[in-house]
Parts: structure tokens; sequence; C-alpha cells
């Protein structure tokens, strides 16, 4: 049996009206996203040239990145109180 007969639709090319795509939340415009987009992968909105991260896949969501320190750089006295 030919090895194209056993792809079902959903593994073949995808239609545009299918590809993923979110709004950004500056300016409320459509963003394309890759198929194979991941929460937090970082994407450029194509109108306000916002950056934003994917925050949610189902259904996909942007927000905006943030520009603070990554996690790993903080150590745990750096959230402790001041007396």
């Amino acid at each position: 049996m030919n090895d194209d007969y056993m792809l079902g639709k959903s593994e073949g090319t995808r239609s545009p009206k299918s590809k993923l795509r979110a709004r950004c939340p500056a300016c409320n415009t459509w963003v394309n996203l890759r198929d194979n987009v991941e929460v937090w992968d970082l994407v450029e909105c194509p109108e306000c040239n916002t950056l934003l991260e994917v925050v949610e896949l189902r259904p996909p969501t942007l927000d905006y990145a943030h520009d603070d320190v990554d996690d790993d750089e903080w150590d745990d006295e750096d959230w402790e109180e001041e007396d």
C-alpha cells in the first residue's frame, strides 16, 4: 500500500484557513504562528513590531515579552523580604 494513502488529512499540507494565529495584545492584528510553535516562543507583530511571547497553545494566545532577567539568575535570597 502507498505511504501517501496512509497519511490523514491533518498530516498533509494545511490550508491557509487552518493556519495557527493569535491576536497581538498591542494592536489587535492577527499574528501568524509556526505550526510547531511552543509556549514561551518569541514572535514579533508584523504591524506594530511589538515583541511577544506565546503564553497558551489552546487557544493560541500572545502576551508582551518580558525583558526581565532570566529566572535561573535569581537566587532564593534575592526574593527574601528584608526586616
